[in-house]
């Protein structure tokens, strides 16, 4: 159906913004998942971990405002990772709730607890006050609907972005200069800032998903802290500060960019997961880390030496996905090299684990 005049002025910047923050924050919560499945299957915490909402609640009050709401509704005590050089946070928690009714009943709690400043039911239609006319009574209702939901979106309150059946999503911000209504960072932004994404100070999200067919929702939040660094999630930006010193005990192919790279803190800090993209083909890339891995200290793991002959003698398609085993003293380490026949590059996944 084609979209008329009226709803195109509905679609503003704040909101795509929203999307694509979510989409971001959503690749977050799916790798912690993958650490505590490869770490601990079960995903338990320890009891010696069990006051860590204490610790981390010792920051701004916007950040005890919404880990204060997270505990009380029974969210599992958060992990720290860093990711690129950025320090974010993950919890999780599973209900027989729908949903909609996770959203719900946290939009309540945002409230209670001075998180929003509004009660947000469900997604609200996006408004752009630049290109809607006041005089017009319905555009002003839309233009203030719309308002409505960008002031907490940008002040750390949280505004759904997604509401349907077996999923619902909801982001929230800070800026820089902590602003407290959409205008001010409106203000903000044209006071210097050229990209949205970078006057960010802190990112916050949360989800709600069910299986179809299933009746159990799994709730997963991620939030970063207040010194969040949009530029360090392009994988063209690598500086001192986003580089970790595990990277400096793995060979980096050459010509290969280093896309992504996501640690573990504290009791995870053995858990790594690195992407790098290469312009080369599988079989160089591949070829690239037989030869050097020696150099680094790390060894093929005996299970993978025979299959590592048969790839050599040709027993498998010089473009078919590789994988390889290594250990290192007590670390292990596996790489997957694979082909994205959509761009053209061969990725390269690395996963530590001890």
């Amino acid at each position: 159906m084609m979209k008329t005049n009226m709803e195109k002025k509905r679609t503003s910047s704040w909101m795509l913004n929203g999307l694509k923050l979510g989409a971001t924050a959503g690749i977050i919560c799916a790798i912690a998942f993958g650490f505590i499945a490869f770490d601990n299957p079960k995903g338990e915490i320890s009891s010696a971990e069990a006051d860590v909402w204490s610790v981390f609640q010792k920051q701004t009050s916007k950040h005890e405002d919404f880990m204060s709401v997270l505990e009380k509704e029974g969210m599992e005590p958060p992990r720290q990772y860093d990711y690129n050089g950025n320090q974010v946070f993950f919890s999780y928690a599973t209900t027989r709730e729908s949903p909609n009714e996770v959203m719900l009943r946290f939009q309540e709690a945002f409230v209670r607890e001075g998180v929003n400043s509004h009660f947000h039911p469900g997604v609200r239609e996006p408004a752009d006050p630049m290109h809607l006319d006041p005089q017009d009574p319905e555009e002003f209702g839309i233009m203030m609907q719309g308002m409505v939901g960008a002031d907490d979106f940008f002040t750390g309150g949280m505004v759904p972005i997604q509401n349907t059946r077996n999923k619902m999503a909801m982001v929230g911000v800070t800026t820089k200069q902590d602003v407290d209504s959409l205008m001010a960072a409106v203000v903000e932004r044209q006071g210097g800032e050229t990209l949205a994404e970078d006057m960010i100070g802190s990112i916050r999200y949360m989800d709600a998903t069910r299986e179809q067919g299933s009746l159990k929702t799994t709730i997963t939040a991620v939030w970063s802290d207040d010194k969040l660094d949009m530029r360090k999630f392009r994988s063209e930006v690598r500086s001192e500060d986003t580089v970790h010193p595990i990277e400096f005990e793995i060979p980096t192919c050459q010509g290969c960019t280093r896309v992504a790279r996501f640690s573990g803190t504290e009791s995870e800090q053995h858990l790594h997961n690195l992407l790098f993209r290469s312009p080369g083909s599988i079989h160089e890339v591949t070829s690239f880390y037989d030869r050097h891995m020696g150099r680094y200290g790390w060894e093929l793991e005996p299970a993978m030496r025979g299959l590592n002959l048969l790839q050599q003698h040709g027993y498998a398609a010089d473009n078919a996905a590789q994988i390889r085993s290594y250990i290192k003293s007590e670390m292990h380490l596996t790489v997957v090299i694979y082909p994205d026949y959509e761009d053209g590059y061969t990725y390269v996944k690395m996963i530590t684990s001890i």
